[in-house]
């Protein structure tokens, strides 16, 4: 098929000189001379600029997250608004990253991924800001959605620039720095959106979000080459598939809105049925498309890119809801304080930003599809283990589940991008990230849907803070059963992909 020997052509032609500092003959003559063996070391003068600007860019996204965790009672507080307005305000950031950032992937791939990025942080920079000022809930929440669409843009631009930038040899290692990032993000997030809002208030947080924002956007400016898509733009809009966007971004909006709100909600229920049958429609029309938003040729040429994908949907899915029990955990059962217990949490992320970077080296070297499925054993192997965690636990057991979870997302998630990236000819590396950020996003809305449904079908309308230990502690447990579960079938199509690696032209 002509679209496979493309992207086969794009996936071992050598880097554009203008992307990694290296010579190349002029487009339609033959080299003089055989070229060189790749270089296993990233050039020197630019591409460690790009990496600090792509990992100051992924911290700014990721800090938002889990500081605001630690400021949601404050902000309650003041407001006087109940559980579910806050629980809104968390999740509209999510449900906007989850709609967007496919779109806005393609978008970059068709124009400049450096300006979508610039645009992405001003917008999340400038949104913060005036949080921090505004008087009602309603207002925050519009703030929190703009910047929703801020963290949607760099999502969708910052691994693709990281891929593009670096040639195969090499690009493991720097997926691997730059994943690290998010996790360093994470982990600082609780720690000193604590300490701000005990000291300073909730609304210095958002300050102190702005103030990172702006410096990863003036960082950027001086310092990201403007060459970070090399796809010409002249037809823009002819290759924008705006209908298929429009149906896109709805479907998977009432999806993710319906999802997170399906407990006893009619509304909710039917949203998330119509998101489902819009998005069924979104794939009929890519079928038809004479420039798809998605090309579902990505899938149908190879299992491996759906099969990676689907893997990051079910790990991100099952993971990403251990700190939040575990938060639960420790202050409802054991006792902890937040700050206590947000010390604790720490652990996993802190594990995953060191062994991430390790993992990225390594699959430049061995299949990242391996890495990658060794990461998902671990998780699976983690969450089991939370299963027969309860009130009399030790602690000793607790941190070990924490590192041993944190040391599976790390082999998986820098692999496991890696995987992706090297499945996709050069001018669909924005989609593809942006696909597979959005499976990250997605898998997290989805797993707190599963503890929403849980939580109520054991424990009712009645809050936490009443709920026995015992009581709490079985259903923490029925929860993790369930991702259990999902992990395990999660290794199992991590592992499945490998069979169709050579066929996929990897």
């Amino acid at each position: 098929m002509e679209s496979s020997e493309k992207a086969q052509r794009d996936k071992t032609e050598d880097r554009a000189p203008e992307d990694v500092g290296e010579s190349a003959a002029a487009p339609g003559t033959a080299p003089s001379e055989p070229p060189a063996p790749a270089s296993t070391e990233p050039p020197a003068r630019t591409s460690y600029a790009v990496v600090f600007v792509l990992m100051l860019a992924s911290i700014v996204s990721s800090f938002s997250a889990s500081a605001l965790n630690v400021s949601i009672p404050a902000i309650g507080a003041e407001f006087l608004v109940s559980v579910a307005s806050l629980g809104q305000f968390i999740v509209s950031f999510t449900i906007c990253s989850v709609a967007l950032t496919l779109p806005l992937g393609r978008f970059g791939d068709l124009s400049s991924r450096r300006t979508l990025l610039m645009c992405g942080l001003m917008l999340f920079s400038a949104s913060a800001a005036i949080t921090a000022f505004v008087p009602s809930m309603s207002l925050m929440l519009v703030m929190r959605v703009i910047s929703g669409i801020g963290g949607a843009c760099i999502f969708a631009t910052t691994q693709a620039i990281m891929a593009d930038a670096f040639p195969p040899q090499v690009r493991g290692r720097m997926l691997g720095l730059s994943t690290s990032a998010v996790y360093i993000g994470q982990a600082a997030g609780p720690i000193l959106g604590g300490f701000i809002t005990q000291h300073l208030g909730w609304r210095m947080v958002f300050i102190f979000m702005a103030a990172l924002g702006l410096t990863a956007f003036f960082v950027a400016l001086g310092r990201l080459p403007k060459n970070s898509s090399r796809v010409e733009s002249s037809a823009l809009i002819h290759n924008l598939d705006i209908f298929g966007m429009i149906l896109y971004m709805s479907g998977i909006a009432m999806l993710a809105w319906g999802l997170n709100n399906l407990t006893g909600n009619i509304v909710a229920d039917i949203l998330a049925v119509v998101g489902l049958v819009i998005l069924a429609g979104f794939i009929w029309w890519e079928n038809r498309a004479s420039s798809p938003l998605l090309d579902l040729r990505l899938f149908k040429n190879g299992l491996s890119f759906g099969l990676s994908n689907l893997s990051a949907l079910m790990n991100y899915g099952s993971t990403f809801a251990v700190s939040y029990l575990m938060s639960i955990y420790l202050q409802q059962i054991k006792g902890f304080g937040a700050d206590i217990s947000g010390l604790v949490l720490i652990t996993a992320p802190v594990v995953q930003a060191t062994v991430t970077i390790l993992a990225g080296r390594l699959s430049d070297r061995y299949s990242p599809f391996k890495l990658a499925s060794m990461g998902s054993a671990c998780c699976a192997a983690a969450l089991i283990s939370f299963i027969f965690v309860g009130p009399d636990s030790s602690m000793v057991h607790i941190f070990a589940n924490l590192i041993l979870v944190g040391t599976g997302f790390g082999l998986f998630a820098s692999p496991n991008t890696n995987a992706v990236m090297s499945l996709v000819p050069r001018g669909d590396l924005g989609i593809a990230a942006s696909f597979l950020g959005t499976m990250r996003n997605l898998g997290q809305v989805s797993g707190m849907a599963v503890i929403t449904i849980v939580m109520t079908f054991f424990l009712g309308s009645q809050p936490i803070t009443q709920v026995a230990p015992t009581d709490l502690a079985h259903v923490i447990r029925v929860c993790f059963t369930i991702f259990s579960c999902i992990c395990l079938l999660g290794v199992f199509t991590s592992l499945q992909r490998n069979r169709h690696v050579k066929t996929d032209g990897s």
